[in-house]
């Protein structure tokens, strides 16, 4: 059994039948039918849409983990896979899940996977706006795609939010190693564009009118074509940052280790001094000046102190200090 909402002029009403009783809801010019199905067993997916008339699709490619978003078009039918996208601001990780929909324009199923679900919002629009229910199933593809990428923003602003404190964090003079965080929000960022970008080529045709299908002649989908290539713009940006950030904290961590060698270099050379000294006047020769000198040992240490001022004062000059 197949649960499924009819849709028409007078409401939305929720039905539960099978393939035969599905494809007959389907029939009527002045309704649509939309299943709406959350991780479906695959015998499931592939009956609903054969009974619709959708089965020129593959199901097995629906039910393939770490999809790519995509867009097919046979026959006048459409398939469109649009990842949805949530930011856990405590562990700085981009998560996603996806929405699949399967169209003729006649009838929608959709197959959504994941923490973000648009569907309920629209579903109470269908039962309440009549105006909404006049735009037919164009309309409803419209919003839930609009859904979608209105939960890209708040994705977007907290990945950028997290990459301007890092870079504020990098430049604020500590001397930190933070390589470790930058690759982790690399990661994330490329996971997040990973999620958008397939899309823009599909957003550009849309914001053109190019669409293949009735379905996706919709007026709105001109602005939600450009609000997705806007919030890819705005990871692209992310990403330039985070690239640019790795390279200047390379330079800096290149930077501190100059200046570890220099102070190492220059602490050992003072070190060095009266250890050259001591080896000196420490050598058993019958012959050796001031060796015999009452003032002998208290100018040899005099002579050490001397050398570790003068060798601390111009390390101390030159910035190797």
């Amino acid at each position: 059994m197949i649960d499924y909402t009819v849709v028409g002029p007078g409401g939305a009403e929720d039905r539960r039948g099978g393939s035969a009783q599905l494809r007959g809801d389907a029939a009527p010019e002045d309704s649509f039918v939309w299943v709406e199905l959350d991780a479906p067993e695959p015998e499931l997916l592939a009956a609903a849409l054969e009974a619709l008339g959708l089965d020129r699709f593959s199901v097995d490619a629906a039910h393939t983990t770490h999809r790519r978003p995509k867009v097919e078009t046979v026959e006048g039918a459409v398939l469109v896979l649009v990842k949805t996208v949530w930011y856990l601001e405590a562990t700085q990780q981009v998560e996603t899940g996806d929405l699949t929909f399967y169209t003729d324009g006649r009838s929608l199923v959709t197959v959504r996977r994941g923490v973000i679900d648009p569907v309920p919002a629209v579903r109470r629009r269908l039962a309440e706006d009549a105006r909404f229910r006049a735009e037919g199933l164009p309309g409803v593809v419209h919003a839930l795609f609009d859904a979608i990428v209105e939960q890209y923003d708040g994705a977007v602003e907290d990945l950028t939010d997290d990459v301007n404190d890092l870079e504020r964090a990098i430049f604020s003079g500590e001397r930190v190693d933070r390589n470790q965080e930058i690759y982790f929000l690399i990661r994330e960022t490329l996971e997040f564009q990973n999620a958008v970008r397939p899309l823009v080529p599909f957003a550009r045709s849309l914001k053109q009118r190019h669409g293949d299908t009735d379905v996706l002649h919709h007026k709105g989908f001109g602005a939600v074509a450009g609000h997705l290539i806007r919030v890819d713009a705005a990871i692209e940006t992310c990403m330039s940052l985070l690239a640019t950030v790795l390279t200047a904290h390379q330079g800096q961590i290149g930077t501190w280790q100059n200046e570890d060698t220099k102070k190492i270099s220059a602490w050992a050379a003072i070190a060095i001094a009266p250890t050259i000294i001591a080896g000196i006047y420490g050598m058993n020769f019958d012959d050796m000046p001031e060796l015999h000198w009452a003032v002998g040992y208290p100018m040899s240490l005099g002579l050490m102190a001397l050398v570790c001022v003068l060798l601390y004062r111009g390390f101390k000059r030159n910035g190797w200090l």
